[in-house]
This record gives structure tokens, C-alpha cells and sequence, in this order.
């Protein structure tokens, strides 16, 4: 893109960022205030090596480590924020459980960006030349990579006196929890891991992005610019693909202020907007760090591993929308499934879902959210579809979500 397409979609976006500030405190900040802030959940920070780190704990604080649950969430939102309907979710499910939320490790505003003598592995891709956007020469923080991000979990377990635990990481969170599972597989109890690619992924899906994503185009999301257009475009233009399920986007509209769903559509349709400006420098420096082919080189690693693994996923990903638009990045079943060393195909070779080559067969009706048929030697103990949810499922539908990962643990325990 060129400097003048930068400064004019910088001149657009002061416009854009008005109005969505106007919206967000119209929704909630003037005389309101967002239904989750009123839950009996403690905030704090823990302090590690000098440094303070942020904490949400719901539930029962003495519980066992059994009956412990740690949650790490991704963006584009903020993510702690992004976690709190389902640890509440998941609360009023089992109440023995203790339920907490970390933040994405140095993520918070007291961390900077200190450069080291070390440089990006990962390049960017222009969106409109589709020119690769060099940063081989770029210095790079290490501590904001998602291999020492997981590393650091250890010390956030040690300072809370957990020996082991279950762990719920969604989208950037299950990437950090990985390499902390594959680094301290005794530490783990069960993981369950929502909206992120698994082990399969072919180099040339990467450049269908953005009119077909099969996972997060990265390469586009390193650049500031390109991320701002592209999460406003997908999210309120539903163009060049759609990010929210249209069941979802259709009853969030519709929401009752007071309402948990009125303030989940908040958060994911207004604040999906500027909540990540406050932390896009540290997202770069974790991508530029590693990117979708490394990740799924590392997740080789988890097969020499034997605790429990699920996968919960939206059920409306690659479903088509009322515009005929694909809704999503995490394909399950057909052309570019991701997952087709773990689980039966739902629409064999389809791009989208096509409802009559639907494979019922394979999919079980729980009370809340439906298990796919895993094959004969798949890594994964359980894979769920989450219903009216995409790649957001924890903000669309945490409470099928938590009773998929309740019921996971339960059968664990």
C-alpha cells in the first residue's frame, strides 16, 4: 500500500474511530454499566520477579488443582475481557470449580517493547501490490514470542501455588498454552483449545487470504494499517468474508441493554475496533516472531504427549451467510479442513457448507453443543461444534462452550 493509501485510510479512520466511540459509550458508559461488572469475580495482579501481571479469579479459590481452571483468550478484543462470560459460564455450571483468566503474558500497559539483538523470522504481504512486506531486518522483543509467553505460565502457576491444571486457551491463548503444554506436559491436567488452527494447513491456502481465510492471515494482520481495515471491513461490511455467525450478529443486534448478550455484541462488534490499538505493537512482535507454518510445525510435539485434548469450534465456520458471503477462518470439513487427521468430514469436499452433502452420521446432539466422530488414531480425546458461533464462540456462545468444556473435564476428574 502506498504512503498516500495510508494516510488517506488513516484520514477515514478518524471518522470511523468517532464513531465508535460514540457508540461504545452510549452502550456503555452513560448510565450503564455492562452486566459481567456486576459478577462476583476478583480482579488483581500478581507480581512475579518485580512485575505485576493481571488476574481474574471467578469461583472457588481453595479448590483442588483437579478443580482448577486457567483461561487464556486472544484478539482482536481484549484478551481477559473475551473470557469473562465464559468463566462465569462455566461457574454457574460447577461451582467447585476455580475459574482464572490471564492475560495474553507481557500484554499488559505496563510492559514495553525493549529491542534485542534479535530479528523477525516472519515477513508481511502487502494487501493491495500482494508484495511480501520485508522485516528480516526488524528487532524483535523476545519476551512477546508465544514460545517464551507459554514458558511463562509456569511462573504464573508458581506464584499461585497450582501444581497442575486444566487448561482453555482460545485463538492467540491456545497457541501460548501449547508450547506450555509441550514444554510441561506434567502440569497439565486437560486442554482445551477453541478457534485456532491444528495440523494441517497446505503453504498455497495462505495466499487465498483475505477473500478466503483458512486460518488468520497473519502475514496481513503484521501491518497496522492493513489490520484496521480489515477487521472493520469484515465486521461491520461483511466483506471480503464475514467474521461473526449470522445468528449471532441477528440476536446482538436485537439485545436488551442488561442483557449479557447486549454487552457480548459490545464488546465483539464496537470494541473489536480499538481495543487492540493498545496492544497491536506487542501482537506484531509475537507474529513476526513465528507465524501459522511454525506453530503448526510445533504442534507435532503434542502427539509425544498424552493428556486429554478437545477442540470446540463454531459450528457456523465456512457456513455461508444471508449475502452469500463464506463466515469465518476455521474450516472443519472439506477442501481446506484443517482438521482432517482428527476428525470424520462433515461436507467432503466442499468449500462452504453445503447442506446437502451434510455427513450426519458423524456428529452426536449433546444438550448444548454437538461432538464430531474422531478417527481411529486421532490426537484429540473430544471435538465439539459450538452452535450460532464462529470464530468469536466464546463471546457468541459461552455458554454452550463452558458446558462442552465442563462436561470435558467432568468426565476427566
Amino acid at each position: 500500500m502506498t504512503i498516500i493509501g495510508k494516510y488517506i485510510a488513516y484520514f477515514i479512520f478518524i471518522f470511523i474511530d468517532l464513531y465508535i466511540y460514540i457508540k461504545i459509550f452510549f452502550r456503555e458508559y452513560f448510565f450503564y454499566s455492562p452486566k459481567i461488572n456486576n459478577i462476583g469475580f476478583i480482579k488483581r495482579f500478581i507480581n512475579i520477579d518485580g512485575q505485576n501481571h493481571k488476574i481474574y479469579e471467578f469461583g472457588n479459590i481453595n479448590a483442588s488443582d483437579q478443580n482448577t481452571l486457567l483461561l487464556i483468550g486472544g484478539i482482536p478484543t481484549d484478551p481477559m475481557d473475551s473470557m469473562t462470560w465464559l468463566a462465569n459460564e462455566i461457574y454457574l455450571i460447577n461451582k467447585n470449580l476455580r475459574v482464572i483468566i490471564l492475560n495474553m503474558p507481557y500484554y499488559e500497559k505496563n510492559f514495553s517493547i525493549d529491542a534485542e539483538n534479535e530479528y523477525a523470522i516472519s515477513n508481511g504481504r502487502d494487501l493491495i501490490t500482494d508484495k511480501v512486506i520485508d522485516f528480516s531486518a526488524t528487532r524483535v522483543d523476545c519476551k512477546f514470542s508465544h514460545e517464551n509467553q507459554g514458558k511463562k505460565i509456569k511462573h504464573f502457576l508458581e506464584a499461585l501455588n497450582i501444581n497442575s491444571c486444566h487448561l482453555v486457551g482460545h485463538d492467540r491463548g491456545a497457541v501460548i498454552l501449547e508450547y506450555f503444554a509441550i514444554n510441561y506436559p506434567e502440569k497439565v491436567l486437560s486442554f482445551s483449545r477453541g478457534s485456532q488452527v491444528w495440523n494441517y494447513y497446505e503453504s498455497e491456502w495462505e495466499a487465498l487470504a483475505p477473500d478466503i481465510c483458512v486460518g488468520p492471515p497473519h502475514s496481513i494482520m503484521s501491518t497496522y494499517h492493513q489490520i484496521r481495515i480489515l477487521l472493520f471491513a469484515v465486521i461491520f461490511l461483511k466483506k471480503p468474508l464475514d467474521l461473526l455467525s449470522d445468528t449471532f450478529d441477528l440476536n446482538g443486534k436485537k439485545a436488551l441493554k442488561g442483557t449479557h448478550l447486549y454487552d457480548r455484541y459490545t464488546h465483539v462488534k464496537y470494541k473489536s475496533q480499538i481495543s487492540y490499538k493498545s496492544y497491536f505493537y506487542k501482537f506484531k512482535q509475537s507474529l513476526i516472531q513465528g507465524g501459522k507454518h511454525s506453530e503448526i510445525d510445533n504442534r507435532s510435539k503434542l502427539l509425544d504427549t498424552n493428556f486429554p485434548i478437545m477442540q470446540f469450534q463454531g459450528e457456523d465456520e465456512f457456513k455461508y451467510n444471508k449475502s452469500g458471503t463464506l463466515i469465518s477462518d476455521q474450516p472443519y470439513f472439506g477442501k481446506y479442513n484443517l482438521f482432517r487427521n482428527e476428525i470424520e468430514d462433515l461436507y467432503p469436499g466442499c468449500v462452504g457448507q453445503e447442506f446437502n452433502k451434510y455427513q450426519s452420521q458423524y456428529v452426536t446432539e449433546k444438550n448444548a453443543y454437538k461432538e464430531i466422530q474422531l478417527k481411529p488414531n486421532a490426537r484429540f480425546s473430544k471435538f465439539c461444534l459450538i452452535p450460532d458461533s464462529a470464530h468469536f464462540n466464546v463471546i457468541e456462545n459461552p455458554n454452550s462452550c463452558a458446558s462442552a468444556i465442563v462436561d470435558f473435564i467432568e468426565k476427566i476428574n
